[in-house]
């Protein structure tokens, strides 16, 4: 008797009503659902996160790889010299650098036409034959023209695509601005064995031949293409010097016409 006066100074608890035990299920059921879903998209954001992080590690091994096989082809042609597969240009091989596969091609600067040293006339002609307007032959060479009187070098191939965007030439699926003109040659007209020979075509020239050999002092375009990234290009001049074997000229993972 006792033991039951003193078991609560307010009196005996009631019992929960039906109705009250249903809403504090209900409480409880939205409370674990609310949790579930702040976990499940912690681990969505996790998974997300680990996917980007997988990915930009798989690109960075895909670029090392690249530059990797750039260099190869480079210390190749260095070593061998004329007797490197390589130096018959164009050329064409497969690596396999670090499990990575690649398609590399190697061709030379000096089958194209250089806007930093050609004659307007020959650049006047390459174009007209490759049928762009007169109009807009006209707008580009006057940029060149006023380039070289301000003693201005087109510095890339960017330059000179900005040059014949700002002309209004577009390149298309019958011109392509990169494989026709270069700012690496530092000739002033290219050599007629290593044209293409659309180009040859269109500056009314016989097609020869285009297989040349690496030289010191050539610039060479070396392209490497693997799957699941973008291409590697970079354009070199071999010297033959000890002290620098070559220059790097251009480099570049931008997708060209020319690839």
């Amino acid at each position: 008797m006792l033991l039951n006066n003193l078991s609560s100074p307010y009196g005996p608890a009631k019992p929960a009503k039906p109705a009250e035990r249903g809403y504090i299920l209900i409480t409880a059921v939205w409370m674990l659902l609310l949790g579930a879903s702040i976990v499940a998209v912690i681990m969505i954001h996790n998974l997300r996160a680990s996917e980007e992080l997988s990915f930009e590690r798989e690109q960075a091994h895909i670029r090392y790889a690249q530059e990797s096989a750039i260099e190869t082809v480079v210390a190749d042609i260095l070593f061998n010299g004329p007797r490197s597969q390589l130096a018959r240009l164009p050329a064409e091989t497969n690596y396999t650098i670090n499990g990575v596969a690649m398609q590399i091609r190697v061709s030379s600067e000096s089958g194209k036409i250089d806007v930093n040293q050609a004659d307007p006339i020959l650049i006047e002609r390459a174009l007209r034959g490759f049928g762009i307007p007169g109009s807009q032959r006209q707008a580009f060479l006057a940029i060149i023209a006023g380039e070289r009187s301000a003693s201005r070098l087109f510095q890339s191939p960017a330059d000179v695509a900005a040059a014949m965007q700002q002309a209004g030439l577009a390149a298309g699926s019958s011109f392509c601005p990169d494989k026709y003109f270069t700012t690496f040659s530092g000739l002033g007209q290219p050599v007629a064995g290593q044209m293409r020979s659309e180009l040859a075509k269109a500056l009314g020239q016989p097609s020869l031949p285009t297989e040349a050999r690496a030289r010191p002092g050539t610039a060479l375009r070396i392209s490497v293409a693997t799957d699941g990234a973008s291409p590697r290009t970079a354009v070199i001049r071999t010297s033959g010097l000890i002290g620098q074997a070559y220059s790097v000229l251009d480099w570049s993972d931008q997708v060209g016409c020319e690839q």
